[in-house]
């Protein structure tokens, strides 16, 4: 039996969609042996694949396919996880000074919401008493 790289991708949750994988698969993110995998390409239980997502470096075996995605719990039924824990922890650390360096999206408002006008009204309030 054998599967898409693609699919297989998605339905073991390396990635999120089956287009992020098929991209991935077309950007030479994900290889056997050294040599980038089409989407296309049917894997077959053994095969070792070494995938790059951002910062993180994945290297995953084959053991079984489904029909479709599993979920959580049920993923390594079908996948063997042989990370080294290296590499796991240097895309932790790329992260956490990403992290410093830029401030997520979400945590760059323009404008402050009704708690924070609060806080910005009480220490006005406070700066201003201090200062008489």
């Amino acid at each position: 039996m054998s599967q898409r790289a693609d699919k297989w991708l998605h339905h073991v949750r390396v990635f999120k969609t089956r287009s992020l994988a098929t991209q991935a698969c077309t950007r030479g993110n994900v290889t056997i042996d050294g040599q980038p995998v089409k989407a296309s390409r049917d894997l077959k239980p053994g095969d070792t694949l070494e995938v790059v997502r951002g910062d993180l470096r994945l290297r995953v075996k084959v053991i079984g396919f489904s029909a479709q995605r599993v979920g959580p719990p049920k993923v390594a039924e079908f996948c063997e996880n042989l990370t080294p824990l290296e590499w796991i922890q240097k895309a932790s650390e790329l992260r956490r000074e990403r992290e410093l360096i830029q401030p997520r999206a979400h945590e760059v408002v323009a404008k402050p919401d009704k708690k924070q006008l609060r806080e910005l009204r009480k220490f006005w309030e406070e700066q201003g008493t201090e200062n008489l």
